[in-house]
């Protein structure tokens, strides 16, 4: 599969888990670039899209995380 392929299916995951059009693009470009950088690393990747599939949910999830973080730590009014 192409990238082209490939980004309406990671959107979907990043959409669908944070809620927010530009935070699921920057999830889904980050997970991009790892697997470029993967791959040029000489890193062989069976399946593409299982491969942005799993980083972008981990981003995602790491996004909520520090999202809840900060509002737990919010001292306001």
């Amino acid at each position: 599969m192409t990238d082209a392929e490939l980004r309406p299916v990671a959107f979907a995951i990043a959409y669908r888990m944070l809620g927010s059009v530009s935070e699921a693009e920057d999830a889904v470009q980050e997970a991009f670039l790892r697997l470029h950088r993967a791959r040029a690393e000489g890193e062989r990747i069976e399946s593409p899209r299982a491969y942005l599939a799993t980083v972008v949910t981990r981003l995602c999830i790491d996004q909520l995380r520090s999202a809840r973080v900060r509002r737990e730590r919010y001292v306001g009014e």
